[in-house]
């Protein structure tokens, strides 16, 4: 069953609060998660959240050197810290459960909108070219474009706007067709109890893939983008 969404006009804008909700959650969930794990730091054995956190960041750090060959770089590495936490969290929110109310959904994964994973691969891809113009200067950021052949200036050019919608498509389309799918597992509740048994045990299933798929999608993401990173840091 299709649902609208909560939107609001505030100034001739209009925002979607379950976006805002959702992203805001999944935000402060990293940012708590980060503050847990970095509270009561030791130098001996971690245990709890610091064992997590350290994890997290070596599993970051492998990923740095299979594409970059460094991992000494703190800015790159918080990014790739943080967005692989906010990834791995916004795409699982939708997996228990979604939230309705008077036909509007207040609650699902945010990256199961276009709107978001969008913004996500733009922002990754100018912080690409931003870094690219700060370590090699405008000149060398520019002529960059029409390497190896003058010809192929249209090409490279096009080439970013295609890799920016692959980015963020390939997201949405993975954690989407996901949700799309437990809601129509979880709408047969509804047609009686036989259907209901019938579709308890594939939801339980595709929950368990959904939490998988959602796991592999925040890895694939963090690790294009840094990916990008290198062509850009090289």
């Amino acid at each position: 069953m299709e649902h609208a969404r909560p939107f609001i006009v505030w100034f001739g804008v209009t925002f979607d609060l379950s976006i805002i909700l959702t992203s805001t959650f999944a935000a402060l969930a990293t940012v708590v998660i980060v503050l847990l794990g970095s509270r009561k730091l030791t130098i001996s054995t971690p245990r709890g959240m610091q064992n997590f956190i350290e994890w997290v960041i070596e599993f970051v750090q492998d990923i740095m050197q299979t594409a970059m060959g460094f991992t000494d770089n703190l800015f790159i590495l918080s990014t790739g810290v943080s967005l692989l936490l906010y990834l791995f969290i916004s795409n699982l929110m939708g997996i228990p459960f979604s939230f309705v109310a008077n036909n509007n959904t207040w609650w699902k994964s945010p990256t199961a909108d276009a709107h978001v994973t969008m913004t996500l691969a733009i922002m990754i891809m100018v912080y690409t070219h931003f870094i690219d113009i700060r370590l090699h200067g405008f000149k060398h950021y520019f002529l960059s474009f029409f390497k190896p052949f003058k010809a192929l200036f249209v090409i490279n050019i096009t080439e970013q706007f295609c890799t920016t919608l692959t980015l963020g498509l390939r997201l949405y389309g993975n954690i989407y067709a996901g949700e799309v799918m437990l809601e129509l597992l979880a709408g047969a509740i509804n047609k009686g109890i036989i259907a209901a048994i019938l579709a308890a045990f594939p939801m339980v299933i595709w929950q368990a893939f959904c939490l998988f798929i959602g796991a592999i999608q925040a890895y694939i993401f963090v690790t294009l983008t840094m990916v990008y990173i290198a062509h850009r840091v090289t």
